[in-house]
């Protein structure tokens, strides 16, 4: 009993997440689509970790004992072994699938499929922690960790959404939805890979700094779509 009502607490938060931002998209997405796009989200892990493998294993080979400052080898760790292969099989979840949807018809489905296909990654990834860690993982995830995947995931949407409809910036716009999710990730992993000694409690702040500016600029982005929405379905 003790293990469903901790697993119940890993999936509650996205689900509460998903149906925020579905519940704010003015012409909401079909359920199916929905749905497909959390399960290839969910099923993005298991590359996701592959290619993590092989980076970490990739990047040890090429520098080995090189790198022995702690906050060089955690950025190594941050974006070879999580932001890089995460973010790139998100994209590749939008790219591959979402785009091709002939409900993707305005910038906003972006955010909602972005959104929808990193919560679908987050969930089992808080599954998996949860299941060892226990309720004390799962409560400090479901404030940090799963609506930090929901953050990314408007990042990359909002750029995503914009190169499907503006094909003259689309290669720019492209790298933008992959790119930007990729470093708010790895700094934010980097600060958690910190030691704790010395300089840990002023680096600890940076990642207090991290989270603010993500959440001011994924509520930004948006907005930004959300009002252009709204004057959409005004006008029509």
């Amino acid at each position: 009993m003790a293990l469903v009502f901790t697993l119940v607490l890993a999936v509650v938060p996205s689900a509460l997440i998903l149906r925020y931002f579905i519940r704010r998209d003015e012409f909401p997405e079909p359920r199916r689509a929905i749905a497909i796009t959390f399960a290839w989200g969910v099923a993005s892990i298991v590359p996701a970790v592959l290619l993590a493998f092989g980076l970490l294993v990739a990047v040890d080979a090429a520098v080995g004992d090189e790198v022995t400052d702690p906050w060089l080898r955690g950025a190594g760790i941050a974006f070879f072994g999580a932001a890089i292969p995460e973010e790139l099989f998100k994209f590749a979840v939008l790219y591959f699938y979402c785009r091709r949807l002939n409900d993707f018809d305005e910038p906003m489905d972006g955010i909602v499929y972005g959104v929808t296909a990193s919560l679908g990654f987050a969930t089992l990834e808080n599954i998996l922690y949860v299941a060892d860690g226990g309720v004390a993982v799962a409560i400090v995830r479901a404030f940090t960790a799963v609506p930090g995947h929901a953050l990314l995931g408007v990042i990359m949407g909002f750029y995503f959404g914009l190169a499907h409809f503006e094909p003259r910036r689309r290669g720019l716009l492209l790298v933008a939805a992959y790119v930007s999710p990729v470093i708010f990730h790895g700094l934010y992993n980097t600060v958690l890979l910190a030691p704790e000694e010395g300089a840990a409690t002023g680096w600890a702040l940076l990642v207090f700094l991290v989270i603010a500016i993500e959440i001011w600029y994924a509520r930004r982005l948006h907005r930004r779509l959300r009002r252009d929405q709204l004057a959409s379905a005004a006008a029509g």
